[in-house]
Order: C-alpha cells, then structure tokens, then sequence
C-alpha cells in the first residue's frame, strides 16, 4: 500500500506542472555542416586564414513558447529562444563566445487581431523582421543559417540588422496585405562621448512589407542616435553626441507557380563622422531559386559599394566587396533536409566583410573569405 501511495504521490508531482503550462511549445533544430574555409588574398600571407576543414553549427537554436487566453480577443505571449551556439565543440564557437540562455529572441507581450502584438526583451528589429533576412517570405537570404548566409551588420548585405537588447516592438495585424512594424531600443549605458557630453545611443527602426499570393514588397529605416563613424569607416561604435547613423532599405521577391524565385535587395547608408564628412555606402543582393519537387538550387551575388566622402587621398573603391553565393537543399522528409553552398566573398584592399554566420574571427582588410560545405538539419 505504501508502494502505491508513494508512486502516485511522484505520479502527481509530474502531472499537475504539466497541466499547469501545457501550452508551452517547444520548437528548434539542430544543423551541422562539414567545411572546406579559407580566407587569403591581401598579399601578406603571415595574415592568411589558412585551408583547413572544419565543422560549424549552422546557427541551431532551440525555444520554448507560450500564449494565455486573457478575454476579449487578448493574449499574453512569451518566448525564449536560445542559440545552440557551435555545439560541435562544446558551445563555444572560434571567437570564445559561450552559448547562454535566452541569446536569440526573448521576449514577454500581448497581442491582439485589432492592434497586433507588442513585444518587450531582446527582439530582431522591424527593419530586420519586415524588410530584411527576419522576413521569410522574402526569401532574400537564400541560404540562410548557413555560413552562405549573405545578411549581417559585418557581411556584404543587410548590414543596418540587429537584435537590439532593452527593446520595445510592435507589429501590426496585416491589413489586405500589408504589415507595419516599429522598435525602439533604450540606451541605459548613457556612455561619455570625446567632448564629455551624455550621449543618448537609442535606436528607433520601422518596417512595412506587402504581400500578396507570390509577390512581396518592403521597405525600412533604422537610425542609431549619437553613434557616429571615426575616420574612414563604415562601423559605427564611437559615441558621439549629435551624430547618427542612418539605413534605408527595399526589397522585393516573386514566386512563381513554376517554384521559379527572384528577389532584389538595395539598402544605403549615412554614417555621420566624428570629425569630418558624413560618409556613404549602398549594397545590393540579386537572389535566384529553382524548385524540383522536394529539391531546390539557389544563386545569389551581392556587392557592397564604394565609400563615398572619404578624407582627401584615400580611395574608396577600396571599402568595395563582392559576394557570390550557390547552394541547394534536399529534403528526406519534413523535417530533415541535406544541405551543400559555396560561397565566395572578395574584399578590397580595405574591406572586411565576412560570413553572416560562422565568421571568420579576426578577418583581416582584404582577405577574401570563401567556403564549400556539406550539411545536414534536423527540425523539431
């Protein structure tokens, strides 16, 4: 009798939390590729990234998700969502960054059929979501969570994207096909700049994309506040007061019956400098895709401008990058899918971009990165 008391006191001890949360979802996946990476070409080969073969975690990630009913039309929502960060050697990846909880988007909110959904935490921002690599039915970058993936703030493409910490979003419902979407990211640092003046280093970003059966339409703005360029240089990261960094973007993507895809991708850049003139810097991506049944093959090419206003005796072209990209996928099932991608990016003499995932760390100017890999990915 004891026995019996006993398992059914540990029986109830597991039934009454699962009750308690049982619409909490549970979602992810997990992929891995074998690579052939490498990144020479500045002629100082003491600087070389030398071939090797590696074997990268294609950004697998794993969440927890959850909604409760509040009345009239309301929910309150949640998500924490967390990197999986190179889990081939043990989460940490080449730059000695660990994985730790709640890495990706985290988030607490409410949401609504009438007014959309507000989020607060750590959340892509509605430049990223609408009108960049966030928006999957764009379908811009092709080969995304790969090492292929053409869209990161230090890549060819997509370089105004971010995932802002102390954050605040909202997202319309879509209206006859369009959605509005707005953040706002809090600077709590409120860092000294050069002059000793209180900088206020918030970024506000807004996005409205349009749908309609293949077609998809976007465009975005993001501006980071007295955050300013220092030199000839298209990373923004010293305090400034009064400066700002600003991007806009369009885009555009069509799928036909056929599974034929075509995509297009403009974004431009103003860096306001600390000393000197405000500089500037556009980017382009072309993105094609063929469907064969379960099969689908890809190519893509970007290129990242000059940087125009440079101080008197430097060359511009030389900020100038390329970058072709070919890749395919298989699926063996619904979830379980094969994946192979080259990807090649040349940079001038002065430039630096490099993968949007699995980067190369500590890429120097002029070193041209490039990659063949064979993968697989596993959803859950």
């Amino acid at each position: 009798m004891q026995k019996k008391n006993l398992a059914a006191i540990v029986a109830s001890l597991f039934i009454v939390p699962v009750a308690a949360h049982a619409d909490v979802t549970i979602y992810g996946f997990m992929s891995g590729a074998v690579e052939s990476t490498k990144a020479t070409g500045n002629g100082d080969s003491s600087k070389d990234y030398a071939s090797r073969t590696r074997v990268t975690d294609n950004n697998s990630r794993i969440g927890f998700k959850g909604a409760e009913d509040l009345g009239n039309g309301l929910k309150a929502i949640w998500q924490v969502e967390s990197s999986l960060r190179n889990f081939e050697q043990g989460g940490v990846n080449d730059a000695g960054q660990s994985a730790t909880l709640g890495t990706r988007n985290t988030f607490v909110g409410i949401e609504s059929a009438d007014f959309g959904r507000v989020l607060l935490g750590k959340y892509d921002t509605a430049y990223k979501t609408l009108s960049g690599s966030g928006n999957k039915a764009l379908g811009l970058d092709i080969m995304a969570d790969t090492t292929a993936s053409s869209f990161s703030k230090s890549s060819v493409n997509g370089r105004g994207e971010e995932r802002p910490n102390n954050s605040l979003h909202w997202y319309s419902p879509k209206w006859a096909g369009f959605q509005l979407g707005g953040s706002w990211s809090v600077d709590e640092s409120r860092a000294l700049d050069g002059t000793g003046a209180r900088t206020d280093a918030k970024r506000l970003s807004l996005g409205l994309a349009y749908n309609w059966q293949g077609l998809n339409l976007s465009t975005g703005w993001d501006r980071r506040y007295d955050t300013a360029v220092s030199g000839n240089s298209n990373s923004a990261s010293t305090a400034a007061s009064g400066k700002n960094t600003s991007l806009y973007n369009i885009a555009a993507s069509y799928k036909f019956d056929t599974g034929t895809y075509v995509g297009g991708y403009y974004e431009w850049a103003t860096y306001d400098n600390v000393a000197g003139s405000q500089l500037k810097q556009d980017d382009w991506l072309l993105a094609l895709g063929q469907d064969f049944g379960v099969a689908s093959v890809k190519l893509g090419y970007g290129q990242l401008g000059s940087l125009k206003n440079v101080s008197a005796g430097v060359n511009g072209e030389d900020y100038k990058a390329k970058q072709w990209l070919l890749g395919g996928t298989y699926s063996l099932s619904k979830t379980t899918q094969v994946l192979a991608y080259y990807t090649k990016i040349t940079n001038n003499p002065k430039a630096t971009a490099n993968f949007g995932n699995n980067a190369i760390s500590g890429l120097t100017a002029g070193n041209s990165p490039q990659t063949f890999g064979l993968g697989l990915k596993v959803a859950f």
